[in-house]
């Protein structure tokens, strides 16, 4: 009985240490995990912007190159 009693101890000291550990590392790495998604969320919103006005320009220049022929 007295080995079970034992084993339930270090498995419960254990798991309070690795509990108290997984405290103090989930800041550290929840903010790193959120600033990676910004740097992706920016890159993803410079390459729409950049899809999107070469888009409007090659669109334009279409447009004016049509113009100037018909003319």
């Amino acid at each position: 009985m007295m080995r079970f009693a034992a084993g339930l101890t270090a498995s419960g000291i254990i798991g309070f240490l690795l509990l108290e550990a997984l405290k103090i590392l989930m800041v550290p790495i929840t903010a790193w995990v959120m600033g990676l998604l910004a740097v992706a969320l920016k890159l993803l919103l410079i390459t729409l912007g950049v899809g999107a006005a070469l888009g409007v320009g090659f669109f334009f220049f279409r447009r004016a190159r049509k113009a100037s022929a018909e003319a």
